[in-house]
Protein backbone atom coordinates (compact mmCIF):
# COMPACT_ATOMS: atom_id res chain seq x y z
CA UNK A 1 0.00 0.00 0.00
CA UNK A 2 1.41 3.41 -0.56
CA UNK A 3 2.75 5.87 2.03
CA UNK A 4 2.69 9.41 2.10
CA UNK A 5 6.39 10.82 2.06
CA UNK A 6 8.32 11.59 4.75
CA UNK A 7 7.82 15.65 4.25
CA UNK A 8 4.12 15.16 4.28
CA UNK A 9 4.06 12.65 7.49
CA UNK A 10 2.86 15.93 9.44
CA UNK A 11 0.21 17.21 6.74
CA UNK A 12 -3.18 16.09 7.54
CA UNK A 13 -3.61 13.12 5.73
CA UNK A 14 -6.83 13.49 4.09
CA UNK A 15 -5.54 17.15 3.45
CA UNK A 16 -2.49 15.25 0.76
CA UNK A 17 -5.08 13.12 -0.80
CA UNK A 18 -7.40 15.83 -1.10
CA UNK A 19 -3.75 17.86 -2.91
CA UNK A 20 -3.94 14.60 -5.45
CA UNK A 21 -7.16 14.69 -6.36
CA UNK A 22 -6.63 18.31 -6.67
CA UNK A 23 -3.61 17.68 -9.19
CA UNK A 24 -5.47 14.60 -10.72
CA UNK A 25 -8.71 16.85 -11.88
CA UNK A 26 -6.19 19.37 -13.30
CA UNK A 27 -4.32 17.05 -15.20
CA UNK A 28 -7.32 15.67 -16.60
CA UNK A 29 -8.98 18.78 -17.34
CA UNK A 30 -6.19 19.34 -19.57
CA UNK A 31 -6.24 15.60 -21.10
CA UNK A 32 -9.98 15.67 -21.83
CA UNK A 33 -10.03 19.05 -23.61
CA UNK A 34 -7.40 18.95 -25.43
CA UNK A 35 -6.63 15.05 -25.91
CA UNK A 36 -3.72 14.16 -23.79
CA UNK A 37 -1.55 15.02 -20.84
CA UNK A 38 -2.93 13.41 -17.81
CA UNK A 39 -0.23 10.60 -17.59
CA UNK A 40 2.16 13.39 -18.83
CA UNK A 41 1.72 15.44 -16.23
CA UNK A 42 0.51 13.49 -13.75
CA UNK A 43 3.10 10.31 -13.24
CA UNK A 44 6.25 12.97 -12.97
CA UNK A 45 4.58 14.46 -10.22
CA UNK A 46 3.54 11.50 -8.23
CA UNK A 47 6.94 9.83 -8.88
CA UNK A 48 8.71 13.31 -7.68
CA UNK A 49 6.76 12.85 -4.11
CA UNK A 50 8.34 8.87 -4.18
CA UNK A 51 5.13 7.21 -4.98
CA UNK A 52 5.69 3.87 -6.09
CA UNK A 53 6.00 3.07 -9.58
CA UNK A 54 3.98 -0.44 -9.59
CA UNK A 55 1.70 1.01 -7.00
CA UNK A 56 1.15 3.92 -9.72
CA UNK A 57 0.88 2.87 -13.11
CA UNK A 58 -1.95 0.48 -12.14
CA UNK A 59 -4.36 2.95 -10.58
CA UNK A 60 -3.84 5.81 -13.53
CA UNK A 61 -4.27 3.19 -16.13
CA UNK A 62 -7.85 2.20 -14.00
CA UNK A 63 -8.63 6.51 -14.01
CA UNK A 64 -7.42 6.92 -17.59
CA UNK A 65 -10.12 4.19 -18.58
CA UNK A 66 -13.14 5.73 -16.41
CA UNK A 67 -12.36 8.74 -17.81
CA UNK A 68 -11.78 7.85 -21.11
CA UNK A 69 -14.63 6.28 -21.71
CA UNK A 70 -16.83 9.12 -19.79
CA UNK A 71 -15.54 11.48 -21.68
CA UNK A 72 -15.89 9.69 -24.98
CA UNK A 73 -20.02 9.41 -23.71
CA UNK A 74 -20.35 12.79 -22.80
CA UNK A 75 -18.66 14.00 -26.47
CA UNK A 76 -20.96 12.05 -28.15
CA UNK A 77 -23.98 13.58 -26.11
CA UNK A 78 -22.92 17.18 -26.61
CA UNK A 79 -22.40 16.59 -30.20
CA UNK A 80 -18.27 17.28 -30.21
CA UNK A 81 -18.39 13.71 -32.44
CA UNK A 82 -20.48 10.53 -33.37
CA UNK A 83 -20.06 7.00 -32.25
CA UNK A 84 -22.31 5.71 -33.69
CA UNK A 85 -23.63 2.72 -35.79
CA UNK A 86 -25.91 3.84 -38.36
CA UNK A 87 -28.72 1.83 -40.28
CA UNK A 88 -28.36 2.25 -44.19
CA UNK A 89 -31.04 1.57 -46.10
CA UNK A 90 -29.23 2.96 -49.79
CA UNK A 91 -26.03 0.95 -48.71
CA UNK A 92 -25.45 -3.38 -49.31
CA UNK A 93 -24.30 -3.00 -45.86
CA UNK A 94 -27.22 -2.55 -43.48
CA UNK A 95 -24.99 -0.86 -40.39
CA UNK A 96 -22.37 0.89 -40.68
CA UNK A 97 -19.71 2.42 -38.36
CA UNK A 98 -19.64 6.65 -38.66
CA UNK A 99 -16.38 8.08 -39.41
CA UNK A 100 -15.27 8.86 -35.79
CA UNK A 101 -16.31 5.24 -34.53
CA UNK A 102 -14.10 3.92 -37.57
CA UNK A 103 -11.57 6.17 -36.47
CA UNK A 104 -11.61 4.85 -33.03
CA UNK A 105 -11.40 1.39 -34.12
CA UNK A 106 -8.40 1.84 -36.35
CA UNK A 107 -6.75 3.58 -33.65
CA UNK A 108 -7.19 1.53 -31.04
CA UNK A 109 -6.31 -1.31 -32.79
CA UNK A 110 -3.08 -0.09 -33.76
CA UNK A 111 -2.70 1.08 -30.19
CA UNK A 112 -2.86 -2.27 -28.92
CA UNK A 113 -0.44 -4.01 -31.28
CA UNK A 114 2.45 -1.15 -31.12
CA UNK A 115 2.26 -1.00 -27.70
CA UNK A 116 2.71 -5.15 -27.02
CA UNK A 117 5.51 -4.15 -29.68
CA UNK A 118 7.34 -1.69 -27.99
CA UNK A 119 7.17 -2.88 -24.47
CA UNK A 120 9.46 -5.57 -25.72
CA UNK A 121 11.81 -3.35 -27.27
CA UNK A 122 11.38 -0.68 -24.70
CA UNK A 123 13.56 -3.55 -22.16
CA UNK A 124 16.98 -2.58 -24.88
CA UNK A 125 16.59 1.00 -24.86
CA UNK A 126 17.73 3.36 -21.86
CA UNK A 127 14.95 5.96 -20.78
CA UNK A 128 16.77 8.91 -21.33
CA UNK A 129 16.67 7.98 -24.85
CA UNK A 130 12.89 6.84 -25.23
CA UNK A 131 11.98 10.28 -23.62
CA UNK A 132 14.06 12.88 -25.48
CA UNK A 133 12.60 10.99 -28.56
CA UNK A 134 9.36 11.12 -27.35
CA UNK A 135 9.69 14.71 -25.74
CA UNK A 136 10.86 16.37 -29.28
CA UNK A 137 8.34 14.64 -31.70
CA UNK A 138 5.69 15.97 -29.47
CA UNK A 139 7.06 19.41 -29.36
CA UNK A 140 7.23 19.23 -33.44
CA UNK A 141 3.53 17.85 -33.94
CA UNK A 142 2.62 20.86 -31.97
CA UNK A 143 4.25 23.23 -33.64
CA UNK A 144 2.93 21.90 -37.06
CA UNK A 145 -0.23 22.04 -35.42
CA UNK A 146 0.14 25.99 -34.46
CA UNK A 147 1.51 26.53 -38.05
CA UNK A 148 -1.52 25.01 -39.12
CA UNK A 149 -0.16 22.65 -41.62
CA UNK A 150 -2.45 20.05 -43.01
CA UNK A 151 -2.38 16.98 -45.17
CA UNK A 152 -5.38 15.45 -46.88
CA UNK A 153 -7.21 12.87 -44.64
CA UNK A 154 -6.40 8.79 -45.10
CA UNK A 155 -7.12 5.96 -43.43
CA UNK A 156 -3.02 5.23 -43.95
CA UNK A 157 -2.11 8.16 -42.35
CA UNK A 158 -4.53 7.92 -39.33
CA UNK A 159 -3.14 4.81 -38.93
CA UNK A 160 0.50 5.77 -39.19
CA UNK A 161 -0.64 7.90 -36.01
CA UNK A 162 -1.87 5.41 -34.07
CA UNK A 163 0.99 3.52 -34.83
CA UNK A 164 3.75 6.00 -34.37
CA UNK A 165 1.49 7.66 -30.71
CA UNK A 166 1.26 3.45 -29.07
CA UNK A 167 4.54 2.69 -29.92
CA UNK A 168 5.93 5.63 -27.83
CA UNK A 169 3.44 4.45 -25.40
CA UNK A 170 4.40 1.13 -25.03
CA UNK A 171 8.38 2.14 -24.94
CA UNK A 172 7.85 4.64 -22.03
CA UNK A 173 4.06 5.41 -21.21
CA UNK A 174 3.34 8.48 -22.67
CA UNK A 175 2.98 10.38 -25.21
CA UNK A 176 -0.29 9.07 -26.83
CA UNK A 177 -2.15 11.26 -26.23
CA UNK A 178 -1.12 14.64 -27.60
CA UNK A 179 0.35 12.83 -31.01
CA UNK A 180 -2.94 11.38 -31.45
CA UNK A 181 -5.12 14.22 -31.34
CA UNK A 182 -2.71 16.75 -32.69
CA UNK A 183 -1.96 13.77 -35.62
CA UNK A 184 -5.69 13.70 -36.52
CA UNK A 185 -5.89 17.50 -36.90
CA UNK A 186 -2.75 17.84 -39.06
CA UNK A 187 -5.04 15.45 -41.28
CA UNK A 188 -7.87 17.61 -41.12
CA UNK A 189 -9.60 16.27 -38.83
CA UNK A 190 -11.91 18.70 -36.92
CA UNK A 191 -10.42 19.07 -33.42
CA UNK A 192 -13.42 18.94 -31.49
CA UNK A 193 -13.77 15.29 -32.91
CA UNK A 194 -10.06 14.64 -32.52
CA UNK A 195 -10.25 15.28 -28.82
CA UNK A 196 -13.16 13.29 -28.89
CA UNK A 197 -11.50 10.40 -30.82
CA UNK A 198 -8.70 10.33 -29.01
CA UNK A 199 -10.30 9.84 -25.63
CA UNK A 200 -11.90 7.26 -26.55
CA UNK A 201 -9.26 5.16 -28.25
CA UNK A 202 -6.62 5.84 -25.12
CA UNK A 203 -9.23 4.39 -23.16
CA UNK A 204 -9.53 1.06 -25.06
CA UNK A 205 -5.43 0.86 -25.33
CA UNK A 206 -5.90 1.60 -21.68
CA UNK A 207 -7.92 -1.69 -20.89
CA UNK A 208 -5.32 -3.65 -22.87
CA UNK A 209 -2.61 -2.15 -20.77
CA UNK A 210 -4.14 -2.79 -17.67
CA UNK A 211 -4.57 -6.82 -18.77
CA UNK A 212 -0.79 -6.71 -19.57
CA UNK A 213 0.25 -5.27 -16.63
CA UNK A 214 -1.65 -7.29 -14.12
CA UNK A 215 -0.53 -10.57 -16.21
CA UNK A 216 3.16 -9.70 -15.07
CA UNK A 217 2.96 -7.50 -12.55
CA UNK A 218 -0.67 -9.06 -9.92
CA UNK A 219 -3.73 -7.46 -9.25
CA UNK A 220 -2.78 -5.15 -5.70
CA UNK A 221 -4.45 -2.04 -5.63
CA UNK A 222 -3.97 1.04 -3.56
CA UNK A 223 -7.73 2.23 -2.50
CA UNK A 224 -7.14 5.20 -1.18
CA UNK A 225 -4.51 6.59 -4.11
CA UNK A 226 -6.86 5.30 -6.38
CA UNK A 227 -10.44 7.05 -5.08
CA UNK A 228 -8.56 10.50 -4.77
CA UNK A 229 -7.90 10.05 -8.34
CA UNK A 230 -11.06 9.10 -9.47
CA UNK A 231 -12.35 11.64 -7.58
CA UNK A 232 -10.67 14.59 -9.38
CA UNK A 233 -10.55 12.86 -12.80
CA UNK A 234 -14.91 12.08 -12.29
CA UNK A 235 -14.93 15.92 -11.84
CA UNK A 236 -13.25 17.36 -14.28
CA UNK A 237 -14.33 15.61 -17.37
CA UNK A 238 -17.32 17.35 -17.99
CA UNK A 239 -15.96 20.84 -17.36
CA UNK A 240 -13.29 19.80 -20.13
CA UNK A 241 -16.05 18.32 -22.66
CA UNK A 242 -17.71 21.74 -22.38
CA UNK A 243 -14.95 23.55 -22.95
CA UNK A 244 -14.21 21.90 -26.59
CA UNK A 245 -18.23 21.60 -27.12
CA UNK A 246 -18.29 26.05 -26.74
CA UNK A 247 -14.70 27.01 -27.00
CA UNK A 248 -14.52 28.15 -30.90
CA UNK A 249 -12.38 26.45 -33.46
CA UNK A 250 -10.57 29.11 -34.27
CA UNK A 251 -9.01 29.33 -30.46
CA UNK A 252 -9.53 25.49 -29.86
CA UNK A 253 -6.63 23.97 -32.55
CA UNK A 254 -4.16 26.68 -31.17
CA UNK A 255 -4.93 25.84 -28.00
CA UNK A 256 -4.27 22.52 -28.29
CA UNK A 257 -1.15 22.44 -30.72
CA UNK A 258 0.36 25.20 -28.05
CA UNK A 259 -0.62 22.47 -25.21
CA UNK A 260 0.96 20.13 -26.72
CA UNK A 261 4.68 21.97 -27.10
CA UNK A 262 3.96 22.95 -23.43
CA UNK A 263 3.82 18.57 -22.54
CA UNK A 264 7.04 18.08 -24.98
CA UNK A 265 8.85 20.78 -23.62
CA UNK A 266 8.03 18.85 -19.72
CA UNK A 267 9.15 15.54 -21.09
CA UNK A 268 12.16 16.86 -21.77
CA UNK A 269 12.55 18.95 -18.69
CA UNK A 270 11.74 15.72 -16.46
CA UNK A 271 14.20 13.51 -18.33
CA UNK A 272 16.87 15.54 -17.65
CA UNK A 273 16.42 17.64 -14.72
CA UNK A 274 14.10 15.69 -12.49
Amino acid sequence: MFKPPLQVIRMNVILFYFIIALIALICQYIDSSMGGGYGTILVPILLFIDVDPVVLIPVVLITEIFSGFTAAMLHHYVGNAEFAIKFDKESDKRFKLTEDAKIVVVLSLFGIAGGIAAASLAISVTSTVVSTYIGILVILVGFFVLLKIKWKFSWKKISLIGIVASFNKGLSGGGYGPLISSGQIMTDRNPRQAVASTSFSEAVVCVASLIIYFSFNGSHIDIPLLIALFVGTAISVPFAVFTVKYLPLGKLQPYIGGGTIILGIMTLIHTFLM
